[in-house]
């Protein structure tokens, strides 16, 4: 193989990847943390419950990456709740910031096509050791459908992964 043709395949999948569709729904966890750490490490944050301002780390501890399966609910407030259940590396994740920061809240984020927006917050006030997030609510309809399009519920059997 000759050396153009050669950067041409190099090329062809660079834009390969960087035109790799983006999920129509990401989901976050970020841990409430101390505003000393400083702007790369903490953002500001308004907390709901109770009402105060504080921050959060810039990195999420959990993401969508760690999601398998969820199980949404209709919550009292006429939004949705939804369960979360975590791979082995969220599941350990959770497990390890719900023993090392109890008394502090973990922060949901969804995001989006048309934006994003915080989810109310959980404090955590025991070890989480089954690796299942639970929000009471702040979903809305057209995010569960997302969810639903993305991840299994819980119960089903995962999907095959489709063979070429």
């Amino acid at each position: 193989m000759n050396a153009p043709r050669f950067s041409l395949l190099i090329l062809a999948a660079i834009a390969g990847v960087a035109m790799a569709r983006k999920p129509a729904l990401t989901v976050r966890f970020h841990l409430e943390t101390v505003g000393a750490a400083g702007p790369p490490f903490a953002l500001p944050a308004k907390f709901r419950n109770p009402p105060r301002d504080g921050f959060i780390a810039s990195v999420a501890s959990i993401s969508d990456r760690n999601i398998v399966a969820i199980h949404p609910a209709p919550a009292a407030d006429g939004t949705w709740g939804c369960a979360f259940k975590l791979d082995q590396s969220g599941k350990f994740a959770l497990e390890t910031l719900s023993r090392e920061h109890r008394g502090s809240s973990l922060v949901g984020f969804v995001s989006t096509k048309t934006g994003t927006h915080q989810l109310p917050e959980l404090l955590i006030d025991r070890p989480v050791t089954d690796g299942i997030i639970y929000l009471p609510g702040g979903l809305t309809e057209a995010e569960i459908v997302a969810l639903r399009k993305r991840f299994k519920l819980f119960g089903q059997p995962a999907t095959p992964a489709p063979r070429r």
